[in-house]
């Protein structure tokens, strides 16, 4: 089986989003703001029971949310670089996949 892999990044400014063209030849759609709430690492999301700063942030600041990198990690994931320097977070393919918010996969969930 051929992994899945990104072919294209593009971020939408005035849209807030960024889609990723994958090999299979889905583009997948995420919100920016939902992007970083959905942030796998352990300060956002927490660790050994603790909660992390996305769980008790009701509202994201601009700096929060804005795209200002996208850096590639090996062969399996994407790390975001926010605005607010923060740069920890890395979402595996799958994960992406998984959260894609376009309309062809907000109707099988």
């Amino acid at each position: 089986m051929i992994p899945i892999e990104p072919l294209g990044l593009e971020a939408d400014d005035s849209a807030h989003s960024l889609s990723i063209t994958w090999s299979d030849g889905h583009t997948s759609l995420h919100d920016l703001a939902q992007l970083r709430r959905l942030c796998p690492c352990a300060e956002c999301k927490g660790e050994w029971g603790l909660p992390g700063t996305m769980t008790a942030t009701r509202t994201l600041t601009a700096d929060q949310t804005e795209l200002v990198d996208m850096r590639s990690v090996g062969r399996y994931g994407l790390t975001p670089v926010w605005g607010d320097g923060h740069s920890t977070g890395i979402y595996t393919y799958d994960y992406l996949r998984k959260h894609c918010e376009c309309a062809e996969c907000a109707a099988t969930t």
